[in-house]
This record gives C-alpha cells, sequence and structure tokens, in this order.
C-alpha cells in the first residue's frame, strides 16, 4: 500500500485543531493567580490578627489600656470629677453654658441689644444671645447719659464728668474687720485715707482684706498671707462701700452708684493713694483695693511692688486682671499710668 502525500500548500481544508489543552492551560493559570490573591489576603489577615492578639497580650500587661477603662471604677477620679461638676455650679458657668447651648449668642450682632446680650453682667446675666438679651442688670446699658448735656457716653469711656453723684447719706465711717490669710490691720496713714474719702463721697467703708506678714518675715501663702505684696505690713486693703441705706455699691449696678463709687477712689487719689483696683469684674466689680503700697516700698520697707497705679478685670468677666483690663474711667482718674 502506498501512502498518499499531503502537500502543505494544498488548497485542501484542513481538519480544526483542538484546543482543549490550551483552554485548561488558560483556566489553570488564572485559577493559580486567584488562588494566590486569596492566600495573600489570608496572609494579611493572619498578620492582623497577630497584631490583635499582642495587643490583648500588652493589655494584660498593662499596656495600651484606654483611660476610660481605669478612670470609671476610681474612687478618687470619681471625687476629682464630682469636685470639678460642683466647682462650675457654684461659680455660675453652668448655667451660662447651658443658656448659651439653648440661645447662640450672635457676636456678628453689633447693635445695642447685641452688645447688651453679650455683656450683660446683672443678677440674671450671661451670654444668653442678642435675640433675647437679658433686660437685667447694668451690663444690658451701653452707655450712660450726661446729665449736663443729655447726650448717650459709652460706658467705658465715660469721662468723669459725665457722671454726677447723686449723694449718699452715709456718716462715713470706716470699719477695719479684715479676714483670712489677710488678717492684720493697717497703716495709720491708709486708714486716714480710707476715712478721707469715705466723708468726702458719703459712704460706709469696711476693710474686708487687711494687712498681711510679708515672705521675708515668715508669710506663707494660704497660711498668714496671700497673693499680692501690695498688702504686705498693711500697705493695701480691700474694702467694700455701702450708702447710707447699707446697699453694697457696685460699679455694674446702676450709673447712679457708679457715680458714687467713682467719687469716693477719686477722692482715695487725692488723698494719697498711689494704687486703685476696680471694675470690669475685678472682685466681681463689688470690692476695691486701695494701697499705698509704692511708698512702702520707696521707704523700704516692703519690696515686690509694681509701680502700675490701677488695673482691672477679673474671672466674673471673662478677663484677667492687668492694667491692659482697666475700665477707661479708672484709667483716666489714676493717670498717669506709674508711680514714678
Amino acid at each position: 500500500m502506498v501512502a498518499k502525500t499531503v502537500d502543505s500548500q494544498s488548497t485542501t481544508e484542513s481538519a480544526p485543531e483542538d484546543l482543549s489543552a490550551d483552554t485548561h492551560i488558560h483556566y489553570d493559570v488564572g485559577y493559580k493567580a486567584a488562588f494566590a490573591e486569596i492566600a495573600s489576603l489570608f496572609e494579611e489577615i493572619r498578620d492582623d490578627m497577630r497584631i490583635i492578639k499582642d495587643r490583648l497580650d500588652d493589655r494584660q500587661k498593662g499596656f495600651h489600656v484606654r483611660e476610660a477603662d481605669v478612670v470609671a471604677g476610681n474612687p478618687a477620679n470619681i471625687a476629682n470629677q464630682a469636685a470639678m461638676v460642683n466647682s462650675i455650679r457654684q461659680s455660675g458657668l453652668e448655667a451660662v453654658i447651658n443658656q448659651e447651648i439653648q440661645n447662640p449668642t450672635n457676636f456678628a450682632d453689633t447693635s445695642v441689644n447685641g452688645y447688651g446680650g453679650v455683656t450683660n453682667s446683672g443678677t440674671t446675666g450671661g451670654m444668653i444671645g442678642s435675640q433675647q438679651p437679658s433686660t437685667t442688670g447694668y451690663g444690658q446699658q451701653s452707655s450712660v447719659t450726661n446729665p449736663s448735656t443729655g447726650q448717650a457716653v459709652p460706658l467705658d469711656e465715660a469721662e468723669l464728668a459725665a457722671l454726677t453723684p447723686i449723694g449718699s447719706n452715709a456718716q462715713g465711717n470706716v470699719v477695719v474687720d479684715p479676714k483670712g490669710s489677710r488678717s492684720l490691720g493697717i497703716r495709720p496713714e491708709l486708714l486716714q485715707i480710707l476715712e478721707t474719702a469715705a466723708q468726702a463721697a458719703g459712704v460706709d467703708v469696711e476693710v474686708t482684706s487687711g494687712g498681711q506678714v510679708p515672705e521675708s518675715r515668715g508669710g506663707v501663702d494660704g497660711v498668714n498671707r496671700t497673693g499680692s505684696n501690695r498688702h504686705d505690713l498693711g500697705y493695701g486693703a480691700d474694702v467694700l462701700i455701702k450708702d447710707g441705706n447699707g446697699t453694697r455699691l457696685k460699679v455694674n449696678s446702676s450709673p447712679e452708684q457708679l457715680a458714687i463709687v467713682i467719687k469716693f477712689l477719686e477722692a482715695c487719689r487725692d488723698a494719697g493713694a498711689t494704687g486703685i483696683g476696680a471694675g470690669k469684674g475685678y472682685m466681681s466689680d463689688q470690692t476695691y483695693h486701695i494701697d499705698i503700697a509704692w511708698l512702702g516700698q520707696q521707704r523700704g520697707d516692703i519690696s515686690g511692688v509694681l509701680s502700675n497705679r490701677y488695673w482691672g478685670g477679673g474671672s466674673s468677666r471673662g478677663l484677667s486682671t492687668s492694667t491692659a483690663n482697666t475700665p477707661t474711667w479708672l484709667a483716666q482718674l489714676m493717670t498717669p499710668r506709674d508711680n514714678a
């Protein structure tokens, strides 16, 4: 039998090629790629699990412990938290915060009502929003009226002449009854200044914080002294002022009360006071500091007294106590700024 040779160039149609073997190869490659990706994912999961396990182990050793995990059951921390909450409540800040949350202040509102809402410092004061400003308390007012011209003068820019005291029928008595760490008496010349000013303004004066022991002589803060060196050896005093009806006079209660306070402080200056602190929240706008500490330092009796003659500001207004936060009327009254 003779074999038949087929020419590769023949036009005769050849049988279709069997691709099944290649198809299986392609499928295998795809599976391998997919399985490799899955394996990679499992490796990442395994690594993550190892990290988690390590952290759990560390947690048992005392690491990676959240603060909340230890605060909740710690009596000391609970007591501290309760003390902070009580402090906020007693200071009145809690009520202010709640009012602000309920009716946010519009600080962009520069109208008189807006200003009153932000700066209110009366008995129901606080930032309650300019949409519903409080109408009680002197802080709601942004100006006072000059009785001689009838013109409104911005409160912080009011000149002394714009405020005419209505007068007070007190006897001009001065009672020295200091308490707390500053329980010593005051210098005779400082007492004379207070008596002279009390008579001039027609008010009664009570010294609530007097002299203290200097650190150089064994004074210890919280024991027999506190804070400012101006009170050392009785060269400074904190006082409250009352009218003839026994009403305690404040700088933020009414224009009439402010005028009497200014008259008293002006008389203190004229009688020889070298330092005065008052207003814009200083000691809650109802207690005043009078001193002749600069004189005591010049004598060599005390030391550490700064040259500034006036200051104001305090936490009740959200301000720091400093010369920069002095109300304008006090800065004008005690010009120049520094003792020479």
